[in-house]
């Protein structure tokens, strides 16, 4: 399944931390030395470590997501970059141990559902990917989009859902997420070359992009 990806917009939150640890909070102090707050270490590391995602280094993106993780265990972040690190890399089970902590972490969330709905089609789990596609939607909504991988969004999740049910002979329930995607199809379910055609329009909804096709390979 190839869907397409758009480049990770990871240095803009860098710079966003640091534009806000150096303007915000900054008072003067004897001889008007200029005191600083502290840094937010996490949210820092978090950021550097999906800069080292974007640049392909995913082994050395885990190591960071792991220091951020044990500097502040509670937020889903470092999680859920912990979990598409181990996606990368092949490493299935853990990726998905992971994106169920990002979970329990931050339950209303849909980006640990979208997550592993990506990670079970790549395991050809069918049922479980339609299952966790759903989910995400439902907290997510129509405009739902990922901010570190801006291709992990609700109209791929429709397409993953749909794909899912036309492996499975569900053509109507494929046919219902095209539906939503592209109203004005021209599919009728009479027709001899019905299963043919609903294959073609799932295809020409989809475009090629390299995180979730490598996740596909």
């Amino acid at each position: 399944m190839k869907i397409a990806c758009c480049r990770l917009y990871v240095c803009p939150i860098l710079i966003s931390i640091i534009a806000t640890v150096l303007l915000s909070g900054c008072v003067s102090g004897p001889d008007d030395v200029i005191v600083l707050p502290p840094a937010d270490v996490y949210h820092i590391k978090v950021a550097e470590a999906w800069i080292e995602f974007e640049s392909g280094r995913y082994n050395d993106a885990m190591i960071v997501f792991g220091e951020a993780s044990e500097i502040d265990p509670l937020p889903p972040d470092a999680y859920l970059g912990l979990g598409w690190c181990y996606a990368m890399t092949d490493q299935m089970e853990d990726s998905l141990s992971s994106f169920e902590i990002a979970i329990t972490k931050e339950p209303e969330a849909p980006d640990g559902y979208a997550a592993k709905a990506f990670v079970h089609l790549a395991q050809n789990e069918h049922e479980a990917a339609i299952a966790a596609a759903d989910e995400a939607i439902s907290l997510g909504g129509e405009e739902y989009v990922f901010s570190q991988i801006p291709d992990v969004r609700t109209r791929n999740l429709r397409l993953l859902i749909a794909e899912c049910h036309y492996v499975m002979g569900q053509y109507a329930d494929a046919q219902a997420q095209i539906d939503i995607l592209k109203p004005h199809n021209n599919l009728d379910p009479n027709s001899r070359t019905y299963k043919r055609d609903l294959l073609l329009e799932i295809e020409s909804l989809r475009s090629v992009g390299p995180i979730l096709e490598r996740l596909q390979e």
